[in-house]
């Protein structure tokens, strides 16, 4: 599944006249409005007519529950499917089999006669009427690899070289779309595109082997960081310095993330082309690394950067600038899209 965090442009409620999808809710109290701006989990629908648009999974397994005849529908679907990311990732597989239920419906009963019933009750929009926000708008932690990390010889360590560790603030999330800000005194900002793995259960000195069983989905990611800043998890941490998105998708339809093209393009000029496979570290080792000295919760993220970025660079050709547009893509993860401006002094 294709997740994702969306608000909504206009509320919604079930309609009440006769036929079929009002029959079904008769016996319960409607459905709550669905308020503009609420912040909701959704799927996208990957085909038929409706391909493109997103499911409210929450509002569609409450409907569903409701045909059922299950008491207190609405309930019922809050505990199996919140309409938060981080609350749906701590519930673990019970959850994600409810939202593949959920969705399931909404494109069973979009192809039905009774699909005009189940647009007005807001279990369905199209995307031009929502704003996708990042997929997980506040992780626990976010942990990457910097590429600061020189090769370590038999002479000065024994053992294998081990990625170099920089934390991210979680509060420096932003989604697709937003705007990343440069703070008015930063003059040398750059940026990696990056391979996001999050977290879906906890994780503590996991094999290499078992690493990938842990992880709950991946998406793209634009790890943006000032070096003005002498401090590297500081300078990385500058409010929306981790653009995250468009959705996050669920492990089991990313059966290797170590061989997926990423792309990214500043400012119609392509500055990053490779594949995960060419990053020093893969997802695997850097979670089974983490994981030695780190628990690892639902909904942590992983970054891995894939090499021959602007940030890898010792010295980019050029930083990052107000009026540049960044984009991300990630080979069946999709492409984020981030707009640069500089942040007005004081």
């Amino acid at each position: 599944m294709h997740l994702v965090t969306f608000e909504r442009s206009c509320a919604h409620t079930i309609p009440n006249h006769s036929g079929s999808l009002g029959d079904a809710v008769m016996g319960f109290e409607s459905l709550e409005p669905v308020r503009p701006g609420s912040r909701r989990l959704g799927a996208v629908v990957s085909i038929g007519t409706y391909a493109g648009w997103l499911v409210d999974l929450n509002r569609s397994l409450a409907i569903k529950l409701a045909y059922d005849d299950v008491g207190a529908p609405e309930v019922e679907a809050d505990s199996m499917v919140p309409s938060d990311m981080l609350s749906f990732l701590r519930l673990g597989p019970t959850a994600l089999k409810a939202a593949k239920t959920a969705l399931d419906f909404a494109i069973e009963t979009l192809g039905c006669y009774n699909a005009p019933d189940f647009l007005r009750a807001g279990a369905v929009e199209p995307a031009d009427r929502v704003k996708l926000c990042a997929p997980l708008l506040r992780p626990g932690k976010i942990i990457g690899v910097s590429h600061e990390n020189p090769a370590l010889d038999a002479s000065r360590r024994k053992g294998p070289a081990a990625p170099k560790l920089f934390l991210k603030a979680p509060s420096a999330v932003i989604g697709p779309d937003q705007e990343i800000s440069i703070p008015a005194d930063a003059q040398r900002v750059c940026f990696d595109g990056a391979l996001a793995a999050v977290i879906g259960t906890q994780t503590r000195n996991v094999a290499v082997a078992d690493a990938l069983d842990r992880v709950a989905g991946y998406c793209a990611a634009n790890d943006v960081r000032s070096r003005d800043v002498e401090d590297e998890s500081v300078g990385r941490s500058c409010d929306t310095f981790a653009p995250l998105g468009p959705w996050l998708v669920t492990a089991d339809e990313i059966p290797d993330p170590a061989d997926l093209g990423v792309r990214s393009v500043l400012s119609g000029d392509v500055v990053q082309l490779s594949r995960t496979k060419e990053m020093r570290f893969s997802i695997a080792q850097i979670i089974a690394h983490v994981s030695k000295t780190i628990v690892l919760e639902a909904g942590d993220v992983i970054l891995a950067a894939a090499p021959s970025g602007i940030e890898a660079s010792k010295e980019p050709e050029r930083w990052i600038r107000d009026g540049d547009t960044i984009e991300v893509e990630i080979e069946s993860l999709g492409r984020l899209r981030n707009y640069v401006t500089t942040a007005k002094p004081g």
